[in-house]
């Protein structure tokens, strides 16, 4: 599904650098697919920005004409057409054996990343919020699928961050033996919540290019 040799190519550039180093190939697919799961994409500089950091450098071969950026960007085209497809990324790069009661590394860095391009297109996914409700209030007999489509996604984030923060959940919880023992079914709901999310933005962004085309 990924474009693997791109893959194998970007990791091996994220350890070469002291800031990248942070990042992990799993961080940044995360981060690709939070983006892409939202209805207004801000382009390949903001992925750019999250693995170089402060490191002008590493910014500026990911935005130049590079082996660095052939391969960001293939393994962006493979997100996006797994997205697009509608295709289980998490199921796809993470599934977990039948008994695993905790996330892996490389889950918790996914979810990470995610996570950390939610906050970048905070904003946006507010005003497709609202205008999700307001869908639900012009039916003529009005519905919830907006509110429901809401409480899921709020609760998909609220997962991502027990994934990638397992050790203080676990802390936290109020009966830690019974969080550890629903793992593999927590994955699955996430799993099957984060395609439906995917699916959504490409709703919302064809009705937002309809709406700019009947008002141009």
């Amino acid at each position: 599904m990924i474009n693997e040799d791109s893959l194998n190519f970007l990791a091996d550039f994220l350890q070469q650098h002291s800031e990248s180093k942070k990042l992990s190939t799993d961080h940044v697919l995360g981060f690709m697919s939070a983006l892409l799961a939202c209805s207004e994409f801000y382009g390949e500089s903001e992925i750019a920005s999250y693995i170089a950091g402060a490191d002008e450098a590493v910014f500026n071969t990911l935005m130049n004409d590079s082996k660095e950026r052939d391969a960001l960007n293939n393994v962006l085209d493979s997100v996006t057409e797994a997205q697009v497809a509608q295709k289980h990324i998490l199921k796809t790069l993470y599934m977990p054996a039948e008994n695993s009661q905790a996330p892996t590394i490389a889950l918790q860095n996914w979810c990470t990343g995610y996570l950390a391009a939610y906050m970048l297109n905070q904003e946006v996914w507010q005003q497709d919020f609202n205008f999700l409700l307001n869908v639900d209030k012009q039916q003529a007999k009005p519905k919830e699928d907006g509110q429901l489509f809401i409480d899921n996604f709020q609760a998909s984030l609220n997962l991502l961050a027990t994934f990638a923060m397992w050790e203080k959940a676990l802390a936290e919880h109020a009966d830690p033996t019974t969080l550890s023992g629903g793992f593999t079914t927590l994955f699955a709901g996430l799993d099957e919540s984060l395609v439906s999310i995917a699916s959504m933005a490409l709703m919302l962004e064809d009705e937002k290019l309809a709406l700019l085309e009947e008002e141009g």
